[in-house]
């Protein structure tokens, strides 16, 4: 008699679409704690050493840490799909421990029910591994994506191709050689040039010396035609002078 009596109230509009409510969150709560669970099809598990990684600097992981990371795998999503629906409340986090350990799984906007396949999230974590390694001031070795391989960070692009540096360097030895032969060049016909006059100068210096004979000063030495002494030449026509 007592549970008739309550049956009229239970049916009231307002209670029934609180009890409508209540059981799907319920229902819910069930469907996400099969989604997200140690060992489930699509959820991978994630590690941190924040302690090992900075020290006396490290910071607490709390209810915020776990918006901020639910945030990089909501945008890490959107960026991999190019789909805006993936929102934060589409992570679930599930089994965190106080060595920061847990486990996460992604649902679909679309039906909220369903977790996105794990090649999907796999390749968005990969394709935007350094983002969220930097949000958390971590690197690959102490945010650990477990069965997720770590990615190399893409190499920074240079501004000036490689080919133009090898290239220039190239050119500029060639035309420091070129420079340099010329030089030589011109350094080579000076010398050469100058030699016809050096020797000149020397045959007209020494046709100008003039001979001491017996302390007697002789006339100018023309080393080209030769000189006659004319003191021997006196001598000698003495000699033969008739008495």
């Amino acid at each position: 008699m007592v549970a008739f009596f309550f049956l009229p109230e239970i049916f009231q509009p307002g209670r029934m679409l609180g009890v409508l409510l209540l059981l799907a969150y319920a229902w819910v709560t069930l469907v996400y704690a099969e989604l997200c669970k140690p060992d489930a099809q699509n959820a991978f598990k994630v590690r941190l050493s924040i302690k090992t990684a900075l020290g006396d600097d490290a910071y607490t992981w709390d209810a915020s840490e776990e918006y901020l990371f639910k945030a990089m795998v909501a945008f890490a999503m959107r960026r991999y799909s190019s789909q805006e629906a993936t929102q934060t409340s589409n992570v679930l986090l599930c089994n965190v421990t106080d060595r920061v350990s847990f486990w996460f799984v992604v649902t679909d906007s679309s039906t909220n029910v369903t977790a996105i396949p794990r090649n999907e999230v796999e390749a968005a974590i990969r394709m935007n591994r350094n983002r969220i390694n930097s949000a958390f001031l971590l690197s690959d070795e102490t945010l650990q994506f477990l069965k997720i391989s770590s990615t190399l960070a893409p190499p920074a692009e240079q501004s000036t191709p490689t080919w133009l540096i090898v290239f220039g360097v190239v050119l500029c030895i060639i035309v420091a050689g070129l420079i340099f032969l010329i030089i030589s060049g011109i350094q080579q016909r000076k010398r050469h040039n100058k030699m016809p006059e050096e020797t000149d100068g020397f045959e007209e210096k020494c046709e100008t010396v003039m001979t001491m004979e017996n302390g007697i000063p002789c006339d100018t030495l023309d080393l080209k035609a030769g000189q006659i002494n004319r003191v021997y030449t006196a001598a000698d026509d003495e000699r033969f002078t008739p008495l």
